[in-house]
């Protein structure tokens, strides 16, 4: 009988401690299981900081140029609603196309001056390098062998930056044309203005 006892007292205690180590082993596996899920779900909601601003890609300047020549070319008359515009504008890969004096991504701005013209200028001072826009825009027109129309701005014939660089791209005229301005701060910086038209500008 005593055997019998001591028998079933270590049945028990085996019962027990397999009970032990399966409740051990279960809670290990959902704290295992629900680490993961909390590790998991962190790194999906993290997202670094970013301390510039992205523009969408879809303001890219050369975008706009060959929308608007393709208009020009075909003879649609230039809507005001489709094109008028002020804000950011950017190169192909989304970078501002220039930053302002306060440091801020520049703004631009344009007007649909009539159903024939259409004019891009930028509307504060900074860091545009326009001999690069014009480059970058000629190149998106495919007129890079294309031999520009140097022409004298009347209006301005008695000042050193007075000349408006013409392109012909066929069915229109794209036209460049730099001033120098300063800031209130003293900064000086380039004041440019792009127009495209469907005239056939005096002098070219």
């Amino acid at each position: 009988m005593f055997v019998f006892n001591a028998m079933q007292k270590h049945v028990k205690n085996i019962a027990i401690a397999k009970g032990i180590v399966f409740a051990l082993s279960a809670l290990l596996t959902v704290l295992s299981t629900s680490c993961r899920v909390h590790v998991g779900g962190e790194d999906a909601r993290f997202v670094p900081a970013n301390d510039t601003e992205e523009f969408h890609a879809d303001n890219d300047i050369a975008m706009t140029i060959r929308s608007l020549a393709d208009a020009i070319k075909v003879g649609e008359p230039l809507d005001s609603s489709l094109y008028n515009f002020e804000g950011v504008l950017t190169d192909g890969q989304g970078t501002p196309l220039y930053t302002d004096v306060q440091g801020a991504p520049g703004l631009w701005q344009i007007n649909v001056l009539d159903n024939k013209n259409v004019r891009i200028r930028n509307l504060y001072l900074g860091d545009l390098l326009p001999g690069d826009l014009q480059s970058y825009l000629v190149q998106s027109l495919r007129l890079n062998d294309s031999q520009p129309f140097m022409l004298i701005d009347k209006e301005r014939s008695n000042e050193e930056d007075n000349e408006i660089i013409v392109y012909d791209f066929g069915g229109g005229y794209l036209c460049f044309e730099i001033k120098s301005a300063i800031a209130p701060n003293g900064l000086e910086g380039p004041l440019l203005s792009i127009v495209m038209t469907a005239d056939r500008p005096d002098g070219v």
